[in-house]
């Protein structure tokens, strides 16, 4: 596994990866990438043949030797001059493997949030659209594990950064500019647009989540976050689910403290500050 992960590495000058709860906009936000003239390449939850069709971890990591080439779906493919790579990721499904992402990266870690109740609410209309159950594996949430993976980074001083969905969508030129500026990456307001793309598909269970990702990649441009906050009692109380969702909640509350956190009202008061180089450093400043 040293060996795949050294040639990976080897193979892109740029690994940025984003870890993300199910239905937090992560592929809107890897899109963004799509369109950056240093990103040439994406790889779509290559861990997710680890979860639900119980293959090999040698597996997924082959999937970032063959990502997606962007080159032919951008705007402009004759201005993508690198061949940096963009991985999106769940929580439940990288799990034990997270560690892999983290030696993976040549950039901070994205861990993208969003509010619990938009996020598991969205994940459960979309499993009623093709007529799935409504309640799902606990763990399917991604917060107790995105919270796991953010305590490792704390740990082992791995610097990261977090972004709330709705922040990123609702005001994108404050919080990707910010973003792109600590990731040392240009940022324009062109990268907010692409082309729609009608004929791929990223999902690697044989179409089987092709309907979560039918809307972003049809799309033109981002999109502001409208969506209407649903309340508790809203959500099915079987099996624990609600008061799972309240604990989601106290994590997103938890997480949102973080000086981690980009966020519009952070940016004004942040733009002049060099980029820590870890938690511990930011903890040592506020003292």
């Amino acid at each position: 596994m040293a060996f795949e992960i050294a040639n990976i590495r080897k193979a892109y000058l740029n690994v940025f990866v984003i870890v993300s709860p199910p239905r937090c906009s992560s592929t809107a936000l890897a899109r963004v990438f799509w369109e950056h003239p240093l990103v040439r390449y994406y790889s779509h939850e290559p861990f997710e043949v680890l979860y639900y069709s119980n293959q090999s971890a040698d597996e997924a990591l082959s999937r970032l030797q063959t990502p997606l080439d962007l080159r032919p779906l951008k705007k402009e493919p004759e201005g993508c001059v690198g061949n940096g790579i963009v991985i999106k990721e769940m929580p439940y499904q990288i799990g034990k493997y997270f560690e892999l992402l983290v030696l993976l990266a040549t950039a901070p870690i994205i861990f993208l949030i969003r509010d619990p109740r938009l996020s598991i609410s969205s994940r459960i209309k979309k499993r009623i659209e093709v007529g799935d159950s409504p309640l799902f594996p606990i763990t399917e949430t991604g917060w107790n594990l995105l919270e796991a993976q953010i305590a490792f980074c704390q740990r082992n001083k791995i610097q990261f950064f977090i972004v709330d969905s709705s922040d990123f969508r609702n005001h994108p030129s404050s919080v990707l500019k910010e973003l792109f500026k600590r990731l040392k990456l240009s940022f324009s307001s062109e990268l907010l647009r692409w082309k729609p793309q009608f004929a791929i598909d990223i999902d690697n269970l044989g179409g089987r989540h092709s309907h979560l990702y039918y809307e972003v990649l049809r799309s033109e441009r981002l999109l502001p976050d409208e969506a209407f906050v649903p309340p508790l009692e809203l959500f099915p109380e079987d099996s624990g689910f609600r008061q799972h969702v309240i604990e989601c909640l106290n994590i997103y509350s938890g997480l949102k403290k973080l000086p981690e956190l980009l966020n519009p009202r952070k940016q004004k008061s942040d733009n002049n500050n060099s980029t820590p180089k870890s938690y511990l450093e930011i903890e040592s400043r506020k003292q």
